[in-house]
């Protein structure tokens, strides 16, 4: 408790995490893996030295909210491709990328926030090919990936980290208190990302960082994600069936992880639900939340973990058949990602 710390991160748990991910098929040296405090400031430090003012950033329509704040941060131009079942119409992506040359793709690959969509091998293949085709580099979040139950292979994994740089970290499986996260670059942005952690004060707690290396070391992170997954995956069965019950349409379905992203009844307005939904003590998220394209008004993303019990059912169908003409409700999560 009274050390400093390791720049780079507690060299234990980077060897852990190391043999993490040569489990996932990611092969890297331990010098290429750095801790960060969170995903939001691995993230932040990341564009800072991946990004200038001015330049283009390419984001995930929708995506987590806090990309777009951070972003503006950076005072970088953001522009958009609508994330569907099918992955891209790879079409106008190309068409997009021809014509504003983003430097940088903000993604999750893995159980996309907040539509929980996850790319098939085919689509990232076609995506890794036009990113590497117009020099677009990939920022990966994968924090929702150990949430699958079978997950795909990462862009990383895919593509290397000359083109994708990866950052994950343990908030949605562990606890959303004692946060540990990581990057996983090539050898020069991760010396930069040291130094610039040291730079900003941001040295990871090493107190977290030894539980979270007990966790990975002794088995106990294997066997509570498991445990996670299988809840997850059972709460997410009963909680599509009673949103499809109530008029909702799915079009991503529902994989795995910890959100369904649901598109409302007709004539439901999700920002004017939510609003309802306050005024009966629900924290809701709808699909403005998550964007700015005027399409996503008609949406919500529902957090399984807590819509699937009785109560927050029937809130919501009261909410639905209110004279306001309904009101439809995703319970937001409060925590990072």
């Amino acid at each position: 408790i009274a050390g400093l710390g390791t720049p780079a991160g507690l060299l234990p748990l980077r060897q852990a995490l190391q043999q993490k991910l040569h489990g996932e098929g990611l092969s890297v040296p331990v010098e290429q893996i750095i801790t960060t405090p969170n995903t939001v400031q691995g993230l932040d430090m990341l564009m800072r030295l991946l990004a200038r003012p001015g330049d283009t950033v390419l984001l995930d329509a929708p995506c987590y909210f806090n990309f777009h704040a951070n972003l503006a941060l950076h005072g970088v131009k953001v522009v958009t491709i609508a994330r569907r079942p099918d992955g891209f119409d790879f079409v106008a992506l190309e068409q997009l990328l021809a014509e504003h040359r983003p430097s940088l793709y903000l993604t999750t690959s893995v159980l996309h926030n907040p539509t929980g969509h996850s790319f098939s091998p085919s689509q990232a293949f076609r995506l890794l090919q036009l990113a590497r085709e117009y020099r677009c580099h990939i920022v990966e979040d994968d924090l929702y990936g150990d949430l699958h139950p079978n997950p795909p292979p990462r862009l990383a994994t895919l593509a290397g980290l000359e083109q994708v740089t990866y950052l994950s970290g343990f908030s949605k499986v562990l606890t959303a208190n004692a946060r540990v996260s990581y990057v996983v670059a090539a050898p020069q942005l991760a010396a930069n990302l040291t130094n610039m952690k040291l730079m900003s004060g941001g040295i990871t707690s090493e107190l977290f960082e030894q539980i979270v290396y007990r966790l990975l070391s002794e088995g106990g992170y294997a066997r509570h994600r498991k445990r996670m997954v299988q809840r997850l995956l059972e709460a997410g069965g009963r909680v599509e069936q009673w949103l499809r019950r109530c008029g909702c349409e799915l079009p991503m379905g529902f994989e795995g992880g910890m959100f369904i992203w649901a598109r409302l009844p007709a004539g439901v307005n999700g920002e004017r639900l939510a609003e309802a939904g306050l005024k009966r003590g629900m924290v809701l998220a709808p699909g403005a939340l998550f964007g700015y394209e005027p399409g996503l008004r008609d949406f919500m993303r529902f957090n399984v973990a807590h819509c699937d019990e009785g109560r927050v059912q029937a809130q919501f169908e009261g909410l639905l058949g209110a004279p306001t003409r309904r009101v439809g409700a995703g319970v937001t999560d409060q925590a990072e990602g």
